[in-house]
């Protein structure tokens, strides 16, 4: 069935754009993206409002993704898709360059960040999502949309020109990023158990003991420690850009939007959702009564 149904897309790849997206150039160290003025790199302190209008700028990268996805012409110019696809990846990366300049002020808000819910925070992998998240994305994105069509596909009719009609090489390249993801998550992992076991040195020891703590001395040597978390968060934020890039690389692009779509959607729909949850666990709690003179 599997095959069958690969050699009639291959019969069928006339109503798609086969052109492989590239990935979104590396942005540039001076100057804002699509030319405009640079912003000012956000402080940890300041990051949660940068965290907020990026949440915005996503909810207007979601409504310009859904409307190239519903688009009545399938055959939509693949320059337009293009420029779509790379804008949502420019302000991926911007993203992440501002995360790393407020990181580099205060790493500690990183790991438990004050801006995202407790539900969200229940899911976090180094300081964000799981890079390998993105091709699970894939590949759940793309049985949908392939089920969906399965009955008229059968019957004679053709696949839509989005997650449904992944072709065998791109299954094969999905495969093999994948499997580099999960090489380097372990790589990552194993750099982050080296840091949060230096808690532990002689050093640590020494200063903690005797029952008085000498505080600039256990402020330099937590500096260090934090300094090596820092690095595997940049390692961290690093890989999940790149599986995105590389996600979007191997697709074409009507079926980047489409990719792009179910991730803004499932992004904005958790936060949304954790943002409620502690909003009515807030309310729930009930004030003391005041206490009688």
């Amino acid at each position: 069935m599997t095959a069958t149904i690969h050699n009639r897309r291959r019969n069928h790849s006339s109503i798609a754009i086969m052109s492989a997206t590239p990935p979104a150039p590396a942005p540039p160290a001076h100057g804002g993206l699509n030319g405009h003025a640079p912003r000012p790199s956000p402080t940890a302190e300041s990051f949660s409002k940068f965290f907020e209008s990026w949440i915005a700028e996503q909810s207007r990268d979601l409504a310009a993704l859904r409307a190239a996805a519903s688009a009545a012409d399938p055959a939509a110019p693949e320059a337009d898709l293009r420029r779509l696809v790379d804008r949502v990846l420019g302000h991926y990366e911007h993203y992440y360059r501002a995360k790393a300049a407020a990181a580099d002020d205060d790493v500690l808000r990183m790991f438990s960040p004050s801006w995202t819910s407790t539900t969200e925070n229940l899911f976090l992998w180094c300081g964000g999502w799981r890079p390998t998240a993105a091709l699970h994305l894939l590949y759940a994105k793309s049985g949908m949309q392939l089920e969906h069509q399965l009955p008229g596909f059968l019957n004679g009719g053709s696949l839509d020109p989005d997650l449904a009609d992944l072709s065998a090489a791109q299954l094969q390249d999905a495969d093999q990023l994948q499997r580099r993801t999960i090489k380097r998550e372990r790589e990552i992992e194993d750099a982050a158990a080296t840091a949060q076991e230096a808690l532990a040195t002689a050093r640590m020891v020494e200063l903690a003991g005797g029952g008085e703590m000498n505080g600039e001395a256990m402020e330099r040597e937590m500096e260090t420690k934090a300094d090596g978390m820092r690095r595997v968060l940049d390692m961290a934020d690093a890989l999940r850009l790149e599986t995105m890039r590389g996600v979007v690389a191997l697709l074409r692009p009507a079926q980047a939007v489409h990719f792009l779509l179910a991730a803004a959607e499932l992004h904005l729909a958790v936060h949304e959702f954790g943002r409620r949850k502690d909003g009515h666990a807030g309310a729930g709690a009930a004030p003391s009564p005041p206490q009688q003179p």
